[in-house]
């Protein structure tokens, strides 16, 4: 029987001690653990055991809350404030003024949008009470216009909008389609340093003297007319996104020449609504446009010669076009402008915008 001389049998002896002192550890680990672990369970049978007062409320009242008085998420503002219907007037704009009261000092994105049928008024005998409930709820959100960061204003012509503070110093992104009674809205707008975004569906010529256009970097218009365009454009320097759908006037039409400007944007065109047959000038003459990387425009706008006049205009622009929409091509055709325009990366007969 082989006996361990003095050297092994000193080796396992403190391997043995070694494995006794892990022991150790590990049982004192253990210990540690079970403390954490009931320690935990405390913790969570505490938290499990708490009631959010929200939920010590009726169903029915937080269910009818949540589906008459949703939140509406903007482009980026984390509270915003939503009317959607005429349903449940009251209910709505007493948490209307709950909400901005709660919300203190914090930014606001604000989305009114009412729909009513065409033959409806909000003037005169009409529907008095509709006009009055509008009222009600613009005054509230009027009075935090400080607080307006998103703001999307989708009404009908109305009342006067109620005064606002002189200032909007933190609006960034402006939609209306309301022409009349916004004249409180258009004189803070001087005051608007962070306005980037402006969207206007029902334009008027007096818009054009209101905005900061050297400060928007996007702009969609809509019933603008040409002359009204190039105003626009020639202030508006700083754009990188510009869509607008243009309209004509007699005064367009009896136009000799437009000067040619330089518009450093990417332009955006979008189709306009009639062309004149008898416009004497050729529209994309007016600009020139040495960033232009999009562009969709009808042919009906490049009258007479289209692959000329796009020719150039990447020509004088010295422009790197990167793709092109002309959505009333027939295939045919939409193979003379690859051919004939190799420098722009792509061009197809669908829109992007």
């Amino acid at each position: 029987m082989y006996k361990p001389n003095v050297i092994e049998r000193n080796s396992l002896a403190a391997d043995r001690a070694h494995v006794a002192v892990i022991d150790a550890k590990i049982m004192e680990l253990k210990r540690s653990l079970s403390l954490l672990n009931k320690e935990r369970g405390r913790l969570q049978d505490q938290l499990d055991a708490y009631t959010y007062p929200v939920l010590t409320l009726p169903n029915e009242i937080v269910r009818r809350s949540s589906s008459t008085f949703s939140p509406y998420v903007g482009n980026g503002g984390k509270y915003t404030l939503s009317l959607t219907n005429g349903k449940h007037i009251d209910q709505k704009l007493r948490l209307l003024k709950l909400w901005l009261q709660r919300l203190g000092s914090r930014l606001l994105s604000i989305r009114m949008d009412l729909q009513i049928d065409d033959d409806i008024q909000l003037s005169g005998d009409t529907d008095p009470n509709l006009a009055a409930t509008l009222d009600l709820f613009t005054r509230a959100i009027a009075a935090h216009s400080a607080r307006w960061e998103y703001l999307r204003l989708y009404l009908p012509d109305v009342d006067p909008f109620p005064s606002i503070g002189p200032t909007l110093p933190f609006l960034r992104d402006l939609a209306m389609d309301s022409v009349n009674g916004t004249d409180s809205i258009r004189e803070a707008l001087h005051a608007a340093p962070l306005l980037q975004t402006v969207a206007i569906q029902l334009w008027h010529e007096h818009w054009i003297s209101v905005y900061p256009w050297t400060q928007l970097t996007t702009f969609f218009g809509y019933g603008l007319l040409a002359h009204e365009c190039v105003d626009i454009l020639t202030q508006a320097i700083n754009l990188v996104k510009c869509n607008v759908d243009l309209d004509w006037s007699d005064d367009d039409v009896s136009q000799p020449y437009f000067t040619r400007h330089n518009v450093p944007i990417p332009f955006d065109f979008n189709s306009p609504r009639l062309i004149p047959d008898d416009l004497p000038w050729k529209l994309l003459d007016i600009f020139t446009l040495p960033a232009l990387q999009k562009l969709e425009i009808d042919e009906e706008l490049l009258q007479g010669d289209p692959i000329g006049l796009l020719k150039s205009l990447i020509s004088r622009s010295k422009c790197h076009m990167r793709e092109l929409y002309v959505p009333d091509l027939d295939r045919r055709s939409l193979e003379k402008y690859r051919l004939a325009l190799p420098a722009v990366g792509s061009i197809w007969k669908r829109g992007f915008l």
